[in-house]
């Protein structure tokens, strides 16, 4: 049986790497798109986008009953 703060950590764990990952992977391509099509806006736009679908996630995931 595993202590009780350990499933706690992993829970931690794994929202910080949605939070960091949504909008890490999105401005990235973001990036690539802005680099493909000579703008300068699409970094900001995929990192929210990430970002945002981020938060949607892990509300789907953890805080929807």
């Amino acid at each position: 049986m595993r202590p009780v703060h350990a499933e706690s950590d992993q829970l931690a764990a794994t929202v910080t790497a949605y939070i960091v990952t949504g909008p890490a992977l999105f401005g990235g391509l973001g990036l690539l798109a802005d680099h493909w099509l000579g703008t300068g806006f699409l970094v900001l736009i995929g990192m929210l986008a990430g970002a945002g679908l981020a938060l949607y996630v892990i509300w789907l995931r953890y805080g929807s009953p």
